[in-house]
Formats: C-alpha cells, structure tokens, sequence
C-alpha cells in the first residue's frame, strides 16, 4: 500500500472520530449527579531509545464522544513518525525510517463512588516501513485506583501485504502491565510482561520494567528497559506532555482527583499500539 492510502487511513480515524462525536449520545439521566465535564485531551511524546535505534515522536488526541455522571465514550486517534537512527544507519537511507497511525473506540465508567473506573477500547493501527504497510487490530482492558492501575493490551496483525519483499514478520502480542507507587513523590514504577510472536517466528515472552516521574504537571519523562529473545536487551527515554490538566472544582462530577487526567487521557500503556517487527525491540510507552 503507497503513502496516499496511509494518510487516507490517518485521515479517516481522525474524520470518523469527529463523525462520531457528532452522532453519537447518551441517554442521560434526568435527575442524579452532574454530568461530567471533560473536553478533549492532547499528548505530544519524544522516544529516545539506545543508540543505533530510531527515535520516536507521537501525537495522540482524544475526543470524548458523550458523556454522563459516570461514563465515558471517547475516541483515541494516535499518530507517530520514527526518524532513522543517529548510529548505524545505512548510507543513503531515508531519514524517515517509519510513520504509522492508531485509533481507539473506547468506554470508561466509575466505580466505587468515583475512585476507581474500569475501562475497554477496541480499534485499529497501521505502519509503513522500508516499504511495506502492516496492520493490526487491537484491544485495551484497563481498571485504575488512585494507588495503582492494570493495563491488559493485544494486537492481532492481519492482510500483512508484501512482507517477504521486507523480510519482516509483524508480530502478534499479549502485554500486562501495572502501576505502581515507590514511596518517592511523583514517581511510579510500571513493570510489564508479554507475549509477542508469530506463526513463522514462534514464540517468546518478554519484561519490561518502567519508571515515571512527574516533574511538573502533565509533564512527565519515563526511563525504561525490557528483555526477549527477538529484540534483546534494549531501553528508551521518553518525554512526554499530557495537557489540558484538570482540577476536581471543574469536572462537574463526582471523582478521586487523582483519576480526573487518567480517565480523561489516552488509553494506557499505548506503547503496544505500535506495530512490531520480528528483530525490532519493542516500542516503550506507559
């Protein structure tokens, strides 16, 4: 598949998102709580991986579609652009080594009087690299308290065209992952597990662990390191911004005010919603 159809594909995530908004409501209770009041969320982030890897950049926007007092049905639409890699890179090689897209239909609801919710998202994602044009569709379950979070992520390649041209082999994937508090103000741990292969290449488990710290609001940098037999050892440093930040007197609805930008943001450990190839380490996101 050339450029021109993945930036239609791009195009039509973000169209369908807005379509959607447009459509689609909730029958809202006449009596009870406030309904919530939470406009779209934006977040811009840098991957900076080890050396002879391609960094990353992401933009994700995520347009709520209705909402009520405890639900929420919002679309992610994520793009990404991986620039060649500083180190080892072939002469002559386009510094645009990868761009690709992923989008989410997801719903979020409240639970135990607003201090925790559980969450399930579905969608699609797309990559173009050295060529070739890769697809997945994916699935999210995630469930969230102020002290901690698990994230339960699967992609599921399919119509993969022109792979043996490439060489690579997308592969399927199964990741859990938690958060965690450590004691120190603003910092989180996040350790991950997965199970990532394919029909040609097998099977293989993997790890990863995380750590992110908030050094000003929205504004956050994650330190990472994984292991599998595909990819080997690898790590990252990620830069990422999450805005707008809101306060609990604005939402309007009952909540934990640790939850407000969780459950306004975009779908947790979106790392995984980049596409994998046999031979490449796996992309870190929180």
């Amino acid at each position: 598949m050339n450029v021109s159809c993945w930036l239609a594909s791009i195009a039509g995530g973000f169209g369908f998102g807005i379509f959607l908004h447009n459509s689609v409501a909730f029958a809202q209770d006449q009596t009870g709580p406030k309904d919530l009041d939470l406009g779209p969320t934006q977040m811009i982030k840098i991957v900076i991986p080890q050396p002879y890897s391609s960094n990353r950049a992401e933009y994700d926007y995520v347009l709520p579609l209705s909402q009520s007092s405890t639900k929420r049905v919002f679309w992610d639409s994520k793009i990404f652009a991986e620039q060649r890699p500083f180190l080892g890179a072939t002469p002559g090689t386009d510094k645009l080594q990868a761009f690709g897209q992923s989008a989410r239909l997801g719903l979020r609801e409240l639970v135990s009087q607003g201090n925790a919710y559980w969450g399930v998202s579905v969608g699609y994602d797309s990559l173009w690299q050295q060529e070739s044009y890769f697809q997945q569709a994916g699935l999210a379950l995630e469930y969230s308290r102020p002290s901690y979070q698990f994230v339960l992520t699967a992609g599921v390649p399919f119509a993969a065209s022109n792979t043996t041209e490439s060489g690579n082999n997308p592969l399927s994937s199964v990741n859990f992952q938690v958060s965690l508090p450590t004691g120190i103000e603003r910092l989180a741990v996040q350790p991950r597990i997965y199970l990532v292969g394919s029909e040609s290449t097998g099977t293989t488990t993997g790890g990863q662990l995380q750590f992110t710290y908030g050094f000003y609001q929205g504004f956050s940098t994650t330190l990472a390191s994984n292991y599998d037999a595909f990819g080997g050892a690898s790590g990252s440093l990620t830069f990422q911004v999450v805005f707008p930040q809101r306060s609990a007197e604005k939402v309007g609805s009952t909540i934990n005010p640790v939850l407000i930008n969780s459950y306004a943001g975009p779908v947790g450990n979106n790392g995984s919603r980049v596409i994998r190839l046999n031979g490449i380490p796996l992309s870190s996101g929180n």
